[in-house]
């Protein structure tokens, strides 16, 4: 195995493991330490790959956003909205998997480092291509543009599943609630 496998073999261990214990005691009670001890290796290790505890949750939503560029081609035969329904319906679903630290994953999509380097996220980019088709649908504000829109649909869907999780409420109720009020905001 070369270094470089090595490396992301590593990488997806402390990964996996930390993933597994944020879901068995929750992301406050697992520290570094834990995550480690798990994998058995050096808590520099750790660092190595991400830089803070809370950059498993980066690297996780980088992993949804992954799973969902499999999705975009039948996205396609689908109407726009139809289309973006469908996405935020498989983004609740894998949230309801990993409610216990929705929280942490909303934090590390809306504020993780570097907080705006001018780039979307991994998930405003699944966003934009669903976005340039309402707008040439002519179902999207001519005021707004696509990153715009990209980033107000996902921060508002975020922040309301935040409040779903805090109030305990259906993620599913939530979702619907943010692509209707949300969506009416960037109508023409």
């Amino acid at each position: 195995m070369t270094r470089k496998e090595q490396r992301e073999r590593t990488k997806r261990q402390l990964f996996d493991e930390a993933l597994r214990l944020f879901r068995e005691r929750g992301p406050a009670q697992t520290s570094v330490e834990d995550i480690v001890r798990a994998v058995g290796v050096a808590k520099g290790t750790f660092f190595v790959h991400f830089p803070t505890k809370d950059a498993v949750f980066q690297a996780y939503v980088d992993m949804v956003a992954q799973d969902l560029r499999s999705e975009v081609e039948g996205w396609f035969s689908m109407t726009p909205m139809d289309a973006l329904t469908d996405v935020f319906s498989r983004l609740t679903k894998r949230a309801e998997v990993d409610r216990a630290f929705i929280g942490d994953i909303v934090r590390a999509e809306l504020f993780g480092e570097p907080l705006d380097d001018g780039r979307p996220s991994a998930l405003q980019e699944i966003l934009l291509p669903l976005i340039r088709r309402l707008r040439e649908a002519g179902e999207l504000r001519s005021d707004i543009s696509d990153d715009v829109a990209a980033q107000h649909l996902l921060s508002c869907y975020l922040i309301h599943l935040a409040w779903a999780w805090r109030r305990g409420e259906s993620f599913e109720s939530a979702m619907r609630s943010v692509l209707h009020v949300t969506f009416q905001g960037l109508r023409p």
